[in-house]
């Protein structure tokens, strides 16, 4: 269990878009471990694992034991990753 400073859930959220979609290396690993739970299991741990509130959320609730501050990971998890598509689409476009 960490303590649930800012500094700790910010960087729990980065963590937690990281594992949704940002880093790409976790991708694979991450979708052939899916595929080997059973298929109701794997539905809902892909929806957990894929988007980036859920994730962030989970990861918070997890390492901080903490309701309020798994749900401002799950906040912030969901800005960081609004900043990061909206830097990506102005870079293509």
């Amino acid at each position: 269990m960490i303590e649930p400073t800012i500094f700790n859930v910010i960087g729990l959220s980065v963590i937690g878009v990281m594992i949704a979609f940002w880093y790409e290396p976790i991708q694979k690993p991450k979708n052939y471990l899916i595929k080997l739970l059973p298929c109701r299991v794997s539905i809902i741990v892909n929806k957990v694992l894929s988007c980036s509130k859920c994730s962030s959320f989970t990861l918070g609730l997890l390492l901080t034991l903490d309701i309020p501050a798994a749900a401002l990971c799950a906040l912030s998890g969901f800005i960081i990753g609004f900043i990061i598509d909206y830097i990506n689409v102005w870079y293509e476009g």
